[in-house]
């Protein structure tokens, strides 16, 4: 194998050894649309709310490390990582690194010089690594009699803020799709679908034929380069969030700073979501998330210039009208306004029978005497 792979070496530790290959790439090396320090333009305290870990607020990119695995299977009793790879910043470069066993013996002395790193990097940043490559490993050292903090360290998974960032837009949120439509990256011939990953595997572990095993490499540094990437795109739209950016995706990114009850935040989002570029669909659902958080925070007179865009242009929804006939009711003393936007709901809900029709005609009859109608 250290044909194929140039710089692969065999390290030797009290556990034993196993293959380390090591790469470097300078600081402004290009991976897609992006260079790999843009993510040190970044800082991780913006990550700390979305990953709940406030422990971010203290860091420094530098100071994380990349992990992503390469198994015999999928998570399970006996599944291990045959490979670990590893990646962080040093100095003026960012180094790739390795970890690959020749055969399962290897497995202590790959854990011991992962512990080895570990002591020098006091975070982490994965892709899905919180489900399966951290609970993973951590039984790996658990069976090796191995000591492990993995699972308690400052720790930033890239699934979750993917997919709130960007399922209302994308088909798929895995990272090699992420590559494709957002990074800008397209990998080459090299690389190997991850399904065949560990049939591969078990292939050179009867043939000693380690020809395909270069194929692994590859996808596994390639998969830790773009989460460096994509890392600075999630924390950049989080943190500085752009009219440029597409529609959809800021109203997602406001839908999750509501649910996060960053409020203030939320608002200035969802208004540069709410273009006329956006979808009907989206749009609607924009106008909805303002005006529920609008009212949410006692500015109902605000919300009302919302309601009303979004009455006109919903023809099977009448959330707008709602609302609209319960403030001119109730907050704006406008019993005739109430009554046109409960006429108007109405109307959309002809032939219908729920709640909510029942409800409307309730509210209408009592509008009626208000108003000293018959």
């Amino acid at each position: 194998m250290p044909a194929l792979l140039p710089g692969l070496t065999l390290a030797e530790t009290p556990e034993g050894a196993c293959f380390v290959l090591d790469r470097v790439y300078p600081l402004h090396h290009q991976h897609g649309s992006d260079r790999l320090d843009s993510l040190l333009q970044q800082q991780p305290g913006y990550a700390a709310t979305f990953c709940a870990e406030p422990r971010l607020e203290s860091l420094d990119f530098r100071e994380f490390l990349f992990l992503d695995t390469e198994t015999t299977g999928l998570a399970g009793a006996g599944t291990l990582a045959f490979m670990v790879g590893v990646a962080f910043f040093e100095g003026d470069a960012f180094v790739t690194r390795q970890y690959f066993l020749r055969d399962h013996g290897d497995e202590p002395a790959m854990l011991y010089l992962l512990d080895e790193l570990l002591a020098q990097r006091p975070a982490l940043i994965t892709f899905n690594g919180r489900s399966f490559d951290l609970p993973l490993l951590d039984g790996r050292f658990l069976l090796n009699r191995m000591l492990s903090d993995l699972r308690d360290r400052p720790h930033m998974d890239l699934l979750l803020p993917a997919r709130r960032l960007w399922r209302l837009r994308l088909d798929s949120c895995a990272l090699s799709a992420l590559e494709r439509s957002l990074l800008g990256l397209q990998r080459s011939q090299e690389d190997v679908p991850g399904w065949l990953i560990p049939s591969l595997y078990n292939q050179y572990l009867l043939t000693g034929d380690g020809r395909e095993m270069a194929r692994v490499f590859y996808h596994n540094r390639i998969d830790l380069l773009s989460m460096v990437t994509l890392a600075a795109r999630i924390v950049r739209q989080v943190a500085a969030p752009d009219p440029g950016d597409h529609p959809i995706d800021l109203l997602a990114l406001g839908r999750w700073l509501v649910h996060l009850g960053r409020f203030a935040e939320a608002e200035q989002v969802l208004r540069l979501a709410v273009v006329p570029e956006l979808p009907t669909p989206f749009y609607q659902q924009g106008l909805i998330q303002l005006g529920q958080l609008l009212k949410r925070v006692g500015r109902r007179h605000e919300a009302v210039t919302v309601w009303q865009q979004l009455a006109c242009t919903s023809f099977d929804d009448v959330t707008a009208h709602v609302e609209l006939a319960k403030y001119y009711e109730w907050h704006g003393n406008d019993p005739a306004a109430a009554h046109m936007w409960t006429e108007q709901a109405l109307s959309l809900l002809a032939g219908s029978q729920s709640s909510l029709r029942s409800e409307l005609e309730h509210r209408r009859h009592r509008l009626e005497r208000k108003l000293g109608r018959d």
